[in-house]
């Protein structure tokens, strides 16, 4: 178990996500998006869905499922809020506005 802090990268982080999906709804943002998930999202999908796993850290998943499904389809990496509870990181989706 990795039992090191890892700060938010507010350049990389679930707050760069929700400015890639409105990105993709042609929505002006203040943020940068995330350069992987505006990739996948170039293939102008009929429908987006934004699904939250709320507690699925990465550490987690790679001991419950390290080969299983949402590891395989994995594109990237990203940090959550400070500080990261449901609360701080719902109010970031929804705002498009990091706590502090």
């Amino acid at each position: 178990m990795n039992k090191n802090i890892i700060l938010p990268d507010y350049n990389h982080s679930i707050l760069n996500l929700i400015t890639s999906v409105l990105k993709y709804y042609n929505v002006e943002t203040n943020h940068t998006t995330l350069e992987t998930l505006n990739k996948h999202l170039d293939k102008k999908y009929r429908n987006v869905i934004f699904l939250v796993l709320d507690g699925m850290g990465e550490h987690i998943l790679n001991n419950i499922s390290p080969d299983g499904f949402f590891n395989s389809k994995k594109i990237d990496c990203i940090t959550s809020v400070y500080p990261s509870t449901t609360t701080a990181a719902l109010t970031t989706y929804y705002s498009r506005k990091a706590t502090l």
